[in-house]
C-alpha cells in the first residue's frame, strides 16, 4: 500500500483525504493511518485541507533513480 501512496505522491504532491479515497478504494480509517505514517496534514496556507509526503520521503523517489 505504501508502494500505491508513494507512486500517487510522485502524480500530484498534493491530495485530500476524498480524493486518496478514491484513487486507491480504500476505508477512509485505513488510509488516514496510513497517511499519518507517511503525511503531513496542511491546516493552512494555500494546500490547506490536503496531505503531502514528509520531508523525509519526498527524496524516497529521487534516491531510488538511477543517475
Amino acid at each position: 500500500m505504501e508502494d500505491i501512496m508513494f507512486k500517487l505522491f510522485e502524480r500530484q504532491s498534493n491530495w485530500t483525504l476524498r480524493q486518496l479515497i478514491q484513487e486507491t478504494d480504500q476505508p477512509e480509517q485505513f488510509l488516514k493511518d496510513i497517511l499519518k505514517e507517511l503525511c503531513v496534514y496542511n491546516n493552512k496556507g494555500t494546500n490547506q485541507g490536503s496531505y503531502e509526503l514528509k520531508p523525509e520521503y519526498k527524496k524516497h523517489g529521487d534516491e531510488s533513480t538511477p543517475k
